[in-house]
């Protein structure tokens, strides 16, 4: 079954933790923007989300760091941090979903890691507390590794969604695909609180025209000049590559400064 709806956006904590530090004007432009594409997922009644998030150390440490780690979990619980302001839930996950996607991968060239107990933090809680109704769907997360080096390439990540397109497009079940992250910002780091809108916009014009050719160019280099926290829009990328050239949508963005970011939200046109 094609997938019936996909949108990208950002997950900075603040967007819950700390809505009340924004200008009211921003912060209804942008809630509006995630209320938008959050009532068109419902709309879309899927029967799972595809979520392509990023970690945060809440799963994984040194000891054992994979490229990408898809989620075989009967449940998922988030969010780890306490004072996120968004409240526990549990959603329920896919296990027999997640097992064709990772045999899936294996016979096409990709070798992710899976994990059947992964716990959500502000990485994919913030986008999931918009969208109503998630108890009646079920859950499967692909975690990506934007931390510790090596990481995986805008173009592996974007080669991974082309792949993942063909076992999404042949599953019985209504699928939505949501990526998480991004855009611009350097947490806890030397550049944190700069916020760099040329390169946000260049992104999400990239993503809206699905120029393939330019969002699998960027390079580490390139990604981190605007932030290391801007590595998450790997996730995006991948994003594309299962959308392939399908026009999108800038549905929201601001430079939000007492949330350290740019924010952004994007949603694909219907097919």
């Amino acid at each position: 079954m094609p997938i019936v709806y996909a949108c990208a956006a950002s997950h900075a904590p603040g967007i819950r933790a700390w809505a009340e530090a924004v200008e009211p004007a921003t912060r209804d432009r942008l809630f509006a923007g995630f209320d938008e594409v959050a009532a068109g997922l419902a709309a879309a009644q899927p029967d799972v989300v595809l979520l392509l998030t990023s970690e945060h150390w809440a799963n994984f440490f040194l000891d054992h760091i994979g490229a990408f780690c898809i989620g075989r979990g009967e449940s998922f619980e988030g969010p780890v941090e306490p004072w996120l302001k968004v409240e526990k839930t549990r959603f329920p996950g896919n296990p027999a979903f997640a097992e064709r996607l990772l045999n899936h991968c294996y016979a096409v060239g990709f070798e992710p890691s899976y994990s059947h107990e992964m716990k959500l933090d502000h990485g994919s809680m913030v986008p999931l507390s918009f969208i109503p109704g998630m108890d009646a769907r079920t859950l499967v997360p692909i975690m990506f590794n934007t931390l510790a080096t090596p990481r995986p390439t805008a173009a592996r990540c974007l080669a991974l969604g082309q792949a993942l397109r063909p076992v999404l497009d042949a599953a019985p079940e209504r699928i939505a695909v949501v990526a998480t992250g991004g855009l611009s910002h350097d947490p806890g780091e030397i550049n944190h609180g700069r916020i760099d809108t040329d390169f946000d916009r260049t992104f999400l014009d990239r993503m809206s025209a699905g120029r393939l050719d330019e969002l699998a160019a960027y390079t580490d280099a390139q990604l981190l000049a605007a932030g290391a926290g801007t590595l998450e829009l790997l996730a995006w990328i991948c994003l594309a590559g299962i959308m392939g050239e399908r026009k999108a949508r800038t549905v929201a963005y601001e430079a939000v400064i007492p949330w350290a970011t740019g924010v952004g939200v994007l949603a694909y046109e219907a097919a």
